[in-house]
């Protein structure tokens, strides 16, 4: 097998986890608000996610770079990470992408 055969096979397995950990997009005013003016995307993650997977697993899927990932538990006992972006205006072009607006 060839390095830019394993490589796709790499990234497939990748996409092939992205919504075992990934299980949701935050929709919220807080959200929102963070979208439009901070960069970032909130996640609803898996319990046994981390933020180097996390951070994997977004730029695999969005083909975009990731500059931060936060994991915060929110007050109902889940799991969310919030993601920043390096380039501007990435989460308001993925949230309208995603259908989040």
């Amino acid at each position: 097998m060839t390095e830019a055969n394993m490589e796709e096979v790499y990234k497939k397995e990748l996409s092939s986890q992205f919504y075992d950990v990934i299980l949701k997009a935050v929709v919220s005013e807080k959200a929102t608000r963070l979208t439009e003016f901070d960069n970032k995307l909130s996640f609803e993650v898996a319990d046994n996610a981390s933020k180097p997977m996390i951070k994997l697993l977004i730029e695999n899927e969005f083909k975009k770079k990731v500059k931060k990932v936060n994991v915060i538990r929110a007050i109902n006992g889940k799991k969310r990470a919030i993601v920043t972006f390096v380039d501007d205006g990435v989460a308001s072009d993925l949230s309208s992408e995603l259908g989040l607006v």
